[in-house]
Formats: structure tokens, C-alpha cells, sequence
């Protein structure tokens, strides 16, 4: 079976030189890459840029806060449903896992609400899998039943919506992404990271766990190429399609240098993932 191919809003801004916080520019790109049938969907990556209240805990050399423009979760939902694409997941902020780990109760509720809202902008979305970085990737100490118990809380309460926690790199003693989880029911697979900890071929035994997996590439010509690392895309893709059975959703999540020049490029290259799939 055929898994849906996405790909993620906020790199591929670049391809109509927009900025990844600038939402309005991001969606008129979004909108251009789906007029051409190279995508079956998108995942809506949520910028803790556009945080009223707070500047960005994560990545904080990219934007200037004070100048990004800011949304509640209503106002992107009305944008977004304006457009008229599948939203076939939304990317939670980046910074959840830094409030839920800072150790201040104003953080760790503040981290809350942004679980809450994002899955709420999900189910208003209609989009099947909503994913997290849970936990503080410079920690060496964290509590992850707490965190655990933080999403169950907050999930439950939309059951239409997957909460599934990427494998994102950890600093927690004895454990590493892969170790950790495991402890969730719904995983996103990250390639980048299976590959920075040799850990792909680990997740085969949470197969059933997966329903989401992050495809990171660099664009060489029509192509996508997964620098420093043990494996290359393609071959990751067919072990996971044909070895694994895998046939949930497949989320693009280009690395790189990207500009207007490579739009045709990004095409191909995006239809070439939906050739692999269904092979």
C-alpha cells in the first residue's frame, strides 16, 4: 500500500524566497507546490516565532522575534483553511520539549497549553498525526513518565489526532531516541536522527508504532542525497515500504540550500519519492 507523501511548510518557503516564519508567503508556496501534484499533502510546522508571549527558546539565531509576525491558533487555523490543501499533520513547536523540561511550573504549564493547542489546530484541520519534540535535547535529566503523562493528559482529548513523538537526539544518561520512544504509542521517525545514532534499524521493531516518518534530503539536480550518513534515502525508503510493510505517511523535510532556481528541481524530486513508494 502507498504511503501519502508530504512534505514540511516551513523549509520549502525558500522555494518562492519566503521566510519560514512569514506564514502568509509559506502557504502561497505551499499552494504553488500542490497545484502541481508533486505532494499529496503538507505538514504544518508551527514557529515558536509566532508566540506572542515568549521568544523563541530554541534556534534563537535565526529570527528576530521582535519582528516576526505573530498568529494565535485561530488565526492560522482561518488562513490555512482558506487555502484548500490537506494538512496531513501538523509539527508542534519546536520549543515544547524546553518548557516541559525547564524545571518552572510556569514553563511546564506554558508547555501544556502548546501541546493543547496544537492538537486542537489538528483536529480543526482535520489532520491525522500531530508531532512532538517532548523533551529538552541538552537535558541529562528528565523525568519522562511526567512528560509521558503530559500528553496522554492532553491527547486524550482528541482522539482523532495521532500524538506522535519524534526521535529527536537526547543527552539523558543510558538512554537515546530510539530507548526513549518507546515508551510512546505513536512515533515519528526522523531519518536524520536514526542516522546521527545508527539506530534505523532498531525502530523496525516499533513499526507499528510509526505513523510518521521525517524524510531529510539535501536536492542534488532531481534528486534527494542524506549526507553524513550510514544510508542513503532511497534505500532507507524501500527497506521501511517492502521490509517493514510500513504504509503510513511520509513527510519530506528538505535540508540544504534551496532558492526559486530549484523549484522544477523540487518537483522531480518530490514525484521520485512518490515513485519509491509505491513500488
Amino acid at each position: 500500500m502507498t504511503g501519502l507523501i508530504s512534505v514540511s511548510s516551513a523549509p520549502i518557503a525558500r522555494l518562492g524566497g519566503k521566510k519560514y516564519y512569514d506564514l502568509v508567503g509559506t502557504l502561497e508556496v505551499m499552494r504553488k507546490v500542490y497545484q502541481e501534484s508533486a505532494v499529496d499533502g503538507f505538514e504544518l510546522q508551527l514557529e515558536p516565532e509566532w508566540d506572542s508571549e515568549n521568544p523563541p527558546l530554541t534556534d534563537t539565531q535565526f529570527a528576530d522575534w521582535r519582528e516576526t509576525p505573530r498568529y494565535t491558533i485561530g488565526e492560522i487555523s482561518t488562513l490555512v483553511k482558506r487555502e484548500e490543501m490537506p494538512i496531513a499533520s501538523v509539527h508542534a513547536s519546536r520549543d515544547i520539549g524546553s518548557y516541559l523540561c525547564s524545571g518552572r511550573e510556569r514553563d511546564v504549564e506554558k508547555g501544556r497549553r502548546l501541546i493543547h493547542d496544537s492538537l486542537s489546530l489538528a483536529e480543526d484541520l482535520e489532520a491525522r498525526v500531530c508531532v512532538f519534540h517532548l523533551w529538552d535535547t541538552w537535558k541529562e535529566k528528565i523525568h519522562v513518565n511526567q512528560l509521558k503523562g503530559i500528553l496522554l493528559d492532553t491527547a486524550v482529548q482528541f482522539p482523532k489526532v495521532k500524538a506522535s513523538v519524534e526521535n529527536i537526539p537526547t543527552h539523558l544518561r543510558g538512554r537515546t531516541p530510539l530507548s526513549l520512544v518507546s515508551l510512546f504509542d505513536c512515533v515519528t521517525l526522523d531519518l536524520r536522527w536514526a542516522s546521527m545514532y545508527d539506530e534505523l534499524s532498531g525502530f523496525e521493531m516499533l513499526a507499528d508504532k510509526i505513523v510518521n516518518i521525517h524524510l531529510r534530503g539535501r536536492l542534488e539536480l532531481d534528486r534527494w542525497v542524506l549526507d553524513r550518513s550510514t544510508f542513503g534515502l532511497y534505500e532507507a525508503l524501500y527497506t521501511i515500504m517492502t521490509k517493514w510493510k510500513y504504509s503510513g505517511l511520509l513527510t519530506m523535510e528538505p535540508e540544504g540550500k534551496m532558492d526559486s532556481s530549484c523549484f522544477e528541481n523540487f518537483l522531480k524530486a518530490m514525484i521520485s519519492l512518490k515513485g519509491q513508494s509505491a513500488t
